[in-house]
C-alpha cells in the first residue's frame, strides 16, 4: 500500500479568497487506504466521512471562537496572535482526537498561511510600505528637449525622416 500525502486548508474567516492577507491553516496528512481514497484523476483524497468530519470540525471551531475571531481586526498584534494561537492549538487538539486514525492517517504538519498579522494593523509601517509598493507607478511620457533656437554651426541638422516623433533613437 502506498503512503499518500493529502493537504487540507482551513480558511479561518471563510473569505473564499486567494488573497494571502486572510488567515488560513494548512494541514498535511499522510495516510494509507482505507482512510485514503482516490478521485477520478487518481489523486489521493480523504474518504467522504473524514472530509465531512473535517468540515464539521471547522464549523464547530468557527462557532466556538466566534467572539475572538470577531475581535481579530484590532490594531493590537499581540492580541491577534493570541487569538490565532488559541485557534491553532484547539484545531490541533480536535484533529488529534477526532480525525486521526492510528496506523491509517497521521498529521504531518500544521502551518499558518497568509500575511494576516500585518493585514490587521493598517497603521504599521510595514503595512503602509506594502500598500505603497502595490500602488501603480505613475505613467509619464518623456518630454522633448526644449528648442534652443537655430544653430549656425551645422546647416544639416534637419530631420529628413518626415515623422513628428519626439523620441530619438539612442
Amino acid at each position: 500500500m502506498p503512503v499518500e500525502s493529502i493537504g487540507w486548508e482551513f480558511d479561518v474567516l471563510q473569505a473564499n479568497s486567494f488573497d494571502d492577507n486572510y488567515p488560513r491553516l494548512e494541514a498535511v496528512f499522510v495516510g494509507i487506504t482505507p482512510a485514503v481514497a482516490y478521485d477520478a484523476q487518481n489523486q489521493p483524497k480523504f474518504k467522504r466521512n473524514i472530509e465531512r468530519r473535517l468540515r464539521d470540525l471547522e464549523k464547530q471551531l468557527r462557532r466556538d471562537h466566534q467572539a475572538d475571531l470577531s475581535a481579530l481586526g484590532s490594531a493590537d498584534l499581540a492580541h491577534n496572535a493570541t487569538i490565532i494561537q488559541n485557534l491553532v492549538a484547539d484545531y490541533h487538539t480536535q484533529i488529534t482526537q477526532q480525525i486521526l486514525i492510528a496506523g491509517q492517517l497521521e498529521l504531518e504538519s500544521l502551518t499558518l498561511a497568509g500575511e494576516w498579522p500585518l493585514f490587521w494593523n493598517q497603521t504599521s509601517t510595514l503595512v503602509q510600505q506594502k500598500d505603497h509598493e502595490r500602488e501603480p507607478m505613475p505613467f509619464s511620457e518623456p518630454t522633448p528637449a526644449p528648442d534652443s533656437g537655430p544653430t549656425t554651426d551645422n546647416a544639416d541638422d534637419t530631420d529628413d525622416s518626415g515623422t513628428d516623433n519626439p523620441y530619438t533613437p539612442v
